[in-house]
């Protein structure tokens, strides 16, 4: 697929070393350029064992300026009640993250691309 349009996004996790293992997963894909503020499109990573997790994704959406994508390491019920609620573009599996997956989910939520529901990105 070729991207006409750059994509900026920022990246959010519970530590520096998970923010910056997710820039460059981010970094090699079409179309994408990663920022430190002013993104398109925030990616955030929810953790495990980050009890700062929710309250950062209350943060990201609260406002709805940008788009959220989650890559989730783990959801519980309340999570998945919380992506729900707070309208997050897309979730993505952790363990089954691919650079395809994570394109087509950054493009998605910024509107480069047909939108699918957020159940469809669960499967």
């Amino acid at each position: 697929m070729l991207y006409e349009k750059r994509i900026t996004v920022n990246v959010h996790a519970g530590d520096e070393l998970t923010r910056a293992r997710l820039a460059r997963r981010l970094r090699p894909l079409p179309g994408v350029d990663v920022v430190r503020e002013g993104g398109e499109v925030d990616v955030l990573f929810l953790g495990r064992d980050d009890p700062s997790a929710g309250d950062e994704l209350y943060r990201l959406t609260r406002d709805g300026r940008t788009p959220v994508v989650v890559v989730a390491e783990e959801l519980g019920e309340t999570e998945l009640m919380a992506i729900a609620e707070y309208g997050v573009a897309s979730v993505l599996w952790g363990e089954r993250l691919t650079s395809g997956r994570l394109s087509r989910a950054v493009h998605n939520a910024a509107g480069c691309c047909p939108r699918l529901p957020v159940l469809t990105a669960l499967v």
